[in-house]
């Protein structure tokens, strides 16, 4: 059986030497996936940030940097594994922090400390690289991917779709920011789901037969 590793929570990404910004996400789904896997028989390896979700002898990671070197280990030593990337990875990374003190405009870099005496604070952001859509041309993956996607229920289910085509994985995970939305979207069909937990037990089903897979 391929193994699998489930990534859950959010990276930080630092504004300067001591505050961050980061993306909701408690990592409760990859738990509970991994929890389910497990009455299947399944071990799975839980990589969650360092506020995410408890769970006995996960790894963790902090900003995406730490998470990328832990995804580059996972996959080097299973290249045929299975990854599932719950985790809500930071779209837009820290471009510049500038501001005023005085009324003199200032600039700091990552490794200063912004002071709290500043007249005002502006944090620049440009986009970042999209991390499932390196898995497999960067970090080598040739095993199954199953993605998730989550935004508003009117084009969660073809930006699903077009997630799972872009980085051919096996399933990807439609999330309504809503909940009216709670689907797996594979390459044939779309199943829809009446509540999240329904959707998580069906997801750990496939993921099983994914897994027996050569």
């Amino acid at each position: 059986m391929r193994p699998v590793l489930i990534v859950g929570g959010a990276p930080r990404v630092a504004v300067d030497a001591v505050r961050f910004i980061q993306a909701r996400a408690s990592g409760a789904t990859a738990v509970a996936l991994a929890s389910l896997l497990g009455a299947r028989d399944v071990a799975a390896t839980l990589l969650l940030a360092p506020d995410a979700a408890p769970a006995a002898a996960a790894l963790r990671y902090g900003e995406r940097a730490e998470l990328e070197a832990q995804l580059a280990r996972w996959i080097g030593a299973n290249p045929r594994g299975a990854v599932v990337m719950s985790a809500a990875i930071n779209d837009y990374e820290v471009a510049e922090v500038s501001g005023r003190i005085d009324g003199s405009p200032r600039t700091w870099g990552r490794e200063d400390k912004v002071p709290s005496s500043c007249d005002e604070v502006q944090v620049r952001l440009r986009p970042a690289s999209k991390l499932i859509d390196q898995l497999r041309r960067r970090f080598g993956l040739a095993g199954p991917i199953i993605g998730f996607k989550y935004q508003d229920a009117a084009t969660v289910l073809v930006a699903a779709a077009q997630l799972r085509a872009r980085v051919d994985a096996a399933l990807v995970v439609a999330n309504s920011i809503d909940g009216a939305v709670q689907a797996l979207v594979d390459a044939s069909a779309t199943e829809h789901f009446p509540d999240r937990e329904t959707m998580l037990m069906r997801l750990s089903e496939r993921m099983v037969r994914l897994l027996q897979e050569r």
